[in-house]
C-alpha cells in the first residue's frame, strides 16, 4: 500500500480547499499519511507515494497552477497512484452531457496523469466573498448563490480513491504504446 499521499489543490474562494480537506480526512481515516496543501506549498512532490489534485473551473479553464504542477511532475504522476477532482458550479445540473463537458476541460491533463479515478463535484458561490467584478460576472451568467457540494458524494469518492490506491500499479511492458508515448501538448489549454 502507498502510505504517503499529497492532496493538493488550487482554490480561489475556499470551496475547493474545503473539498480537498474532506478528501484528506477520509484518506487519513483509511490509514494513509496525508498532507493537504495548496499547490503553492506542494514543493516536494517526490516525497509522496500518491497524489490527489483538485481545482475549480473558472471561465471554462482549470487553474493554471494545476496545469503547471501536472506538466512539471508528469513523471511522478504517471509512475504513482493519482486522482483528480474538478469543482464546477455547472455540475449542480445533473446529466451526463454536463459531466462530459466538464471532463473535456481537463482532457490533456487526464492524458498526462492517467488518473486512477476522477471526481466531479459542484461547488458553492457566496456573493459576499467575490470581488465586485467577479460578482457581476457570476450574476450575469445567472449562477445562483448557494452551496451545491454533495458531501456524501465527495466522501464516497474519497473512499474510492483510498481503495484504488491500495491496488498494485499496472506494469507497462517496455515498448508498449503508453511506454513510448510522445510528449503531450501543454496541459489544460
Amino acid at each position: 500500500m502507498n502510505n504517503r499521499i499529497l492532496v493538493t489543490y488550487a482554490s480561489r474562494y475556499g470551496s475547493t480547499a474545503e473539498i480537498a480537506q474532506r478528501v484528506g480526512d477520509v484518506l487519513a481515516k483509511r490509514g494513509y499519511a496525508v498532507d493537504v496543501l495548496p499547490l503553492a506549498e506542494a514543493t516536494a512532490p517526490g516525497d509522496y507515494d500518491g497524489f490527489v489534485l483538485g481545482g475549480a473551473i473558472y471561465s471554462g479553464q482549470w487553474p493554471p497552477e494545476v496545469c503547471e504542477f501536472v506538466g512539471s511532475n508528469e513523471h511522478l504522476l504517471r509512475d504513482k497512484h493519482a486522482a483528480l477532482f474538478v469543482v464546477a458550479i455547472r455540475l449542480r445540473e445533473a446529466g451526463e452531457e454536463m459531466r462530459q463537458s466538464v471532463l473535456s476541460t481537463i482532457d490533456t491533463c487526464r492524458v498526462m496523469v492517467e488518473p486512477d479515478t476522477i471526481g466531479l463535484f459542484a461547488g458553492k458561490i457566496d456573493y459576499d466573498t467575490l470581488s465586485p467584478i467577479v460578482r457581476l460576472q457570476v450574476q450575469t451568467k445567472n449562477l445562483p448563490e448557494g452551496d451545491f457540494r454533495d458531501w456524501a458524494a465527495i466522501e464516497a469518492w474519497a473512499d474510492e480513491v483510498a481503495a484504488a490506491f491500495k491496488q498494485p500499479l499496472p506494469v507497462e511492458p517496455v515498448g508498449s504504446p503508453t511506454a513510448v508515448m510522445a510528449a503531450p501538448a501543454p496541459c489544460c489549454s
